[in-house]
Order: C-alpha cells, then structure tokens, then sequence
C-alpha cells in the first residue's frame, strides 16, 4: 500500500507541473497578443547612453539612431541636436570619422557659444568633432575645434575634458604653430600629479604622453639634443626603454626613439630602438598588410614635392580598418612650407585597409601603433584594365544588373559588401545573378583575406559558369581562388566566346612574362585587330618594339615607338615593364646590424630610368617599419640598369616606375 500511495503521489506530482506548464504558456499567449508598452523617448536615450557609458558602441549606436528616427531626421530641436551629438560620437568610436562630421556639426548649430546650459554639449561636440577630424588628417580644424573648447572656456580647467583639449590642441597645433604648443606642453608638464587625474597611473601616462609631444615638436625643429632630453624623461617615468614586458605606451615611447635615432644618424640605435618597439613582430614574411593602399601624388598632380616626407602611426582593427592615425613626423623637402605633408599623409592613410584574415593574426599590440615612412607617388591610371571594366559593366547593364553600391575604404567597403550578399542570398537563393557583382567586388577587394577570399572566388566560378558570363569574370575568379593556372584556359574561352579584348589582354599580360618563337607574330595580330586609340593597340607597339630592340633592329623600335605617342610621364599608362639587366637584390644588400635584430621589413620604392637605362631619381615611398632598410634599397636600386624602354629620342626616358620588395631573414 505504501509503494502503491508513493506511485499515485508522483502522478499527481506528475499533472500539477503539467498544469502549471499549459497555464504558463496560455499566459505567454495573452502576454504576446497584448499591445507593447510603449516607451518614452527619454526611456530610449536612457537605454542607448547607458550602452554608450558602457562602451557597447553598436547598441548605442542603433538606439541613437532608432531614437533620432523616433524625434525627426529634420527636427532642428535641442533634444534632436542632443542625439545628433550622442550617435556622432559612437560614429567616432566605431571609425566612421566621415558619418561623424556633418552630425556634429549639425549639432553645433542647436549648441550656442556664450550660453552656460550648453557649455557641456558644445564641449562634448566640438571634441568629438575635433578627433574626427584629426583621424581624417584634417589637422588645422581638429586644432581650432580643440582651441574653441579652451578658448571659450566651456570645461571645468581641472577637468580630464579639459586636460584632453589642450593635448589635441598641442598635438594639432604643432604642424603650424609649434612654438605655441610646445608652450602648452610645457604648462601641461608644470602641472601637479593630481593635475592628471585621481591616480598615480593616470599622472604618469599623462606625463609621458607630454614629453613625447615636446620631443616631436623637438624633432621637427631639428632640436635633437632638447628632443633627446625629453624622451629620456619619459623612459625614466614608463620605466625604462629596454624592458622586456611592454605595454602600448613603450611600443610608442621606443618608436620616438628609433626616430630620434635616423635623425641623429646613428644606425645602432635605430635597429635597437626598432627592434624593441616589436615591430617585427607584426610580419613574420608571410602578411604583406595593407594591400593596395594608395599614396598622395607628387607635384604638379599633388601638391608635395617627391622629396616631401612624413611618419605616420595607426592602428588596425580585427576588421582591417585603419584607426588612431597620427603624424608623428613630417618634413616638406624641397616643397611648400605650407604644403602640409603631414595631413597629406595622414589622410592617405586613413584610406588605408588590411585584409581582416591578415589583422586578426597579428597580436592587438602589435597593429596597435604601427609606422611607416612615407613620401609621394605619382602614377598613371590602368587605362586598359579600366576599358575591360567598362566592357564588364555593359554585360551587367544589359542584364540589369549594376556595380555594387559600397563606399569609403576596402575595409569599410568589405562590410557593405557582404551585408549585401547576406541580403542577396536570403531573398533570391545562392544562385541568384544578383550575387554576381557582388562576389566579383569582394574577390578584387584587398581587405578580404585568403581565408575568406577562397570560397567566395569557388562560388563566383561556378556561378559564371552556370550563367555564361564573360571571361573575365571566371578569370578573376580562378586567380582570387589560385587554384589553377588562369591564363591559358582563360584565353581559351575568351577566343571562343568572340571576346577578342580580353583575350588579347590576357596575351600581352603572358608574353611579358615570357617570351616566345611566335611573340612577334602574336603582337603584330594584335595590333591589326584593334584601332590605334585602344591601349591594347600602343601596349603591343611598346611590347613589338622591345623585341625589335632586343634583336638589334633600332630604326624599327625607334619607328614602333614613335606609333604610339607615349611621353616618358606615360610610360606607366599601358602597364609597361622595363626590362632590368642587373635589377636584383641580393644577402649582401640585408643591413648588418638589421641581421643582427632580426629585423624584417616591408618597402615600395619608385625610380625614374634615364634614356641610357639608368635608374635615377630613387626613393622610398613606404617602408614599414621605418628607415631600416631605406639607406640599402635606395643604393642597390641606384645601381641597377634597364634596358631602355623608349628610344629614339635622347631626351626621353621613363619616369614614376615604382614596385613593391620585402627585406626578411630566412631560417
């Protein structure tokens, strides 16, 4: 009896939580089916800045952005100019400097100088306003929105707000008015170590933030021993420079001092210095970083002169978006005083992506204050492959398709790109056309790493193939996914499918590669299938008239060159390659002492050749990290000999040539 009552007790056990669990879900049933309770708009900006407090930037900035959708996108009210100002400064956190700006300063317009109830939201905004501008290079307005927040008083003077101002005002002031700064350095310095902040941490770093401005606005005035002094200092303060446990502050710290060091010419202490700051760390030999990453022009197409040069630090996100960019030193040349190579520069750079595979294998440390040396390039448009892309863009058109709509960098471009897709796929299925554009944008985007690249470039060749689309789509597919020799099968179905341009292309791109018996044969047909105003046309003269060179018929090189119409500043134009007779490096031309550090190194170096084939006019464009094997490419590279590529003419050479080289130890 006793077992047969503890079975009936489970039962009824058993149906009580049964019912309990049907009354629950009937509750949730009416619970759903009642109306939302509607939250107010202070309720919503209370959730989206308790997000912003806590750094989740996304959140806040989809409840700022839900909530300015909520008061008005046209609301000129201060509750509007309020959020304008709140989902700015998540733009800001997050890199989008240029979404930023004009928010900001809509904003400014609801905040008015002069009166107390603003003073907050005016300060909030103009800084915020001033670090997006500093990140976009645009250094002269990031200091007069950081001296307007002093100038008009609106922070408490011992407030960290405040103490922020005057830095960017120094830090920004410095490239035009570097007497001044370097006089707000040194009242920042005067200051008591509560001055600061509440800790003893907050004083040192503070501190050590201050004698590295005085010591590049020391640097830039050529006082090495005041800017010697100063980063002394500093090290002292952070600890030491030669430690082996580093925090961003003594990656940062040892930079300066490798800069201090090519200053004062001593090669020892740039490679130690160099060394120490771990940039070796950030490329083992195999993450070339920054792909694609374009340079300001030289004069007369820009504004700086070739000799124009500058050292700019930033760091890389998991999602190889460049941030944080920061001149660290400039130096105009021969160029303009008020050429501004410093904003030049930094506005390059702030264009600048990674592929995202490349970043997120590179400790956060390590891409955290990255620095390259910099100068000017001028170069020529790719006016053949520009012309297959029209090509290209006709086929999508008569497909009704179009180039994706993406814009700023490839970082930035990578991410429109692949919300697109995800949108693509989930409306029409993964073998929609739709996708097509897409996955050819994505493949040719050098923010997207191998990893990612791969499958993407697997799908894009089998989904031309499944849609007959032209060749050059399934080319740039089969050479994003390396998964077989391109060119030949590629030249193959071009030639079938009436694709007489890109397989033509595709020719001269393999016979610059190598030579063969029927190269002549293969160029002359070229020549007659296109008119003299297809670049396809002058790039087969330019190609015939080496090989007539080569072979020591000069009347009839000079004679083909003389067809195309090319000046030396177009030699670039059609993708020429110079052909060099000694152009190699080779262990000899590796540094000693960067041997010694295990240094390893990344550069792209420009020259001109003379008529006689001489290289002339070398320079190093960007190396990373700097000055370290600068001294010893631009020697070896002096020495090479080409030979010439347009003759004829003694007067005519060609100019802006410039490739890509690394320099790294082999175990």
């Amino acid at each position: 009896m006793g077992l047969i009552r503890g079975i009936a007790g489970r039962t009824g056990l058993v149906q009580i939580a049964a019912m309990l669990q049907r009354l629950a879900l009937l509750l949730a049933l009416i619970l759903s089916a009642a109306p939302a309770v509607a939250t107010t708009v202070q309720e919503d900006f209370n959730t989206a800045q308790a997000h912003l407090d806590a750094l989740r930037l996304a959140d806040a900035r989809n409840g700022f952005t839900a909530l300015l959708n909520r008061i008005g996108l046209q609301s000129r009210s201060r509750s509007a100019m309020i959020v304008r100002a709140r989902l700015a400064e998540t733009m800001v956190g997050q890199g989008d400097a240029e979404e930023a700006v004009p928010l900001l300063e809509t904003a400014l317009t609801g905040f008015a100088a002069g009166v107390a109830a603003d003073a907050d939201e005016r300060a909030g905004a103009l800084s915020h306003l001033a670090h997006a501008e500093e990140e976009m290079g645009k250094l002269r307005a990031a200091y007069r929105h950081w001296q307007a927040v002093i100038d008009e008083k609106l922070l408490p003077e011992t407030s960290v707000g405040m103490l922020q101002a005057r830095l960017g005002a120094a830090r920004t002031g410095q490239w035009t008015q570097p007497e001044q700064a370097l006089a707000a350095v040194d009242r920042l310095l005067a200051l008591p170590d509560s001055g600061w902040g509440d800790t003893p941490k907050a004083a040192k770093t503070g501190q050590v933030l201050a004698l590295r401005l005085k010591a590049q606005i020391a640097m830039r005035q050529g006082k090495l021993e005041a800017a010697k002094v100063a980063l002394a200092q500093a090290g002292k303060l952070a600890g030491g420079t030669e430690t082996q446990r580093v925090d961003l502050g003594d990656v940062q710290l040892r930079g300066d001092l490798a800069l201090l060091a090519w200053l004062r010419g001593s090669e020892t202490e740039l490679m130690q210095y160099t060394a120490l700051s771990g940039a070796t760390m950030l490329d083992d030999g195999t993450r070339a970083g920054g792909r694609g990453n374009e340079l300001p022009s030289c004069a007369p197409q820009g504004n700086l002169a070739p000799d124009a040069m500058a050292v700019v630090e930033f760091s890389v996100r998991d999602d190889g978006r460049v941030l944080n960019v920061r001149p660290i030193y400039a130096n105009p040349g021969s160029g303009a005083a008020d050429s501004h190579p410093e904003e030049e520069f930094a506005a390059a750079v702030h264009n600048w992506s990674w592929p995202a595979d490349q970043a997120t294998a590179v400790n956060p440390l390590w891409r955290a204050a990255i620095r390259v040396e910099l100068r000017c390039l001028s170069t020529q448009p790719d006016v053949i492959w520009a012309s297959l892309q029209r090509d290209l863009l006709a086929w999508y058109q008569a497909r009704g398709l179009a180039w994706p709509e993406a814009t700023g960098t490839d970082a930035e471009r990578r991410i429109q790109l692949l919300a697109q897709l995800a949108a693509v796929d989930a409306r029409n299925g993964p073998q929609s056309l739709a996708a097509l554009p897409i996955l050819v944008a994505l493949v040719t985007n050098s923010a997207v790493g191998p990893s990612e690249t791969a499958p993407m470039a697997e799908r894009l060749a089998a989904l031309a193939t499944a849609q007959d689309a032209p060749t050059m789509v399934l080319f740039l597919a089969w050479q994003a996914g390396k998964t077989r020799d391109a060119t030949a099968p590629a030249i193959t179905r071009a030639d079938q499918r009436g694709e007489a341009r890109f397989a033509d292309y595709l020719r001269l791109e393999q016979l610059e590669q190598r030579k063969t018996p029927n190269a002549e044969a293969v160029l002359q047909a070229i020549i007659a299938r296109h008119p003299a105003s297809d670049p396809l046309h002058t790039r087969a003269l330019i190609q015939l008239s080496d090989l007539a060179f080569a072979r020591g018929a000069e009347a009839d090189a000079a004679a083909l060159l003389a067809r195309t119409g090319l000046s030396p500043q177009q030699c670039a134009l059609v993708d020429v390659k110079p052909q060099g007779k000694n152009a190699l490096f080779s262990d000899a031309d590796f540094p000693t002492a960067a041997r010694i550090w295990s240094l390893s190194g990344l550069m792209r170096i420009a020259h001109d050749i003379k008529p006689s084939g001489e290289a002339s006019n070398v320079r190093v464009v960007m190396a990373r990290p700097p000055f370290i094997f600068s001294a010893a490419a631009v020697k070896r590279v002096t020495a090479w000999r080409f030979q010439p590529v347009l003759r004829g003419d003694a007067s005519v050479g060609c100019v802006n040539r410039n490739f890509p080289t690394r320099f790294r130890m082999i175990n």
